[in-house]
């Protein structure tokens, strides 16, 4: 009964341990989105943005939270977030729609991007001369390499905690 109740105080320690060390990491998502129309018809913008979980879970279930990462790449061009205009992410009920954040001058003398999460889609608008270009973005989240590092070794624990329970009554 000893061994037994050490094994549960282990493995619930490991398990606690995971938990703690995923709710303190920074959420990361990646983002892909086409034109669908206008004259840049067909163009890829692709990116990656980041902000910390822990305001995310104070900003309520319909709030934003400023980005602590954005790199984008569009028209041959990598953006970045010190170039950003007001960059931040919406949630809408709970859930995370994407980014927002506006970008000027760039590829085009007067060009402007903005990124733009609102009434449950993501998408981006490019303005070139005066000419708009739409699209849809999709956003997923991207485990973080500690996120995977913990996770497995928080498993090879538990494995061995049940091997050990195995091989002793065994």
């Amino acid at each position: 009964m000893k061994l037994f109740s050490h094994t549960l105080i282990r493995g619930a320690a490991a398990m606690a341990l995971l938990t703690g060390a995923l709710a303190a990491q920074a959420a990361t998502y990646n983002f892909s989105g086409t034109v669908i129309s206008g004259p840049q018809l067909g163009q890829l913008l692709s990116g990656q943005f980041s902000f910390d979980d822990a305001a995310a879970a104070l900003a309520g279930p319909d709030g934003t939270v400023a980005l602590t990462g954005l790199s984008l790449s569009f028209l041959g061009q990598t953006l970045q977030l010190p170039a950003a205009i007001d960059a931040y992410a919406q949630f809408e009920g709970g859930q995370l729609l994407g980014p927002n954040a506006g970008f000027t001058g760039f590829a085009t003398p007067g060009a402007t991007l903005q990124l733009q999460s609102f009434f449950g889609s993501s998408g981006f608008t490019y303005n070139a001369s005066g000419l708009d270009s739409l699209g849809d973005l999709t956003v997923s989240a991207v485990p973080e390499p500690a996120s995977w590092a913990l996770g497995l070794a928080g498993l090879a624990v538990l494995a061995g905690l049940s091997r050990r329970r195995v091989g002793f009554s065994g």
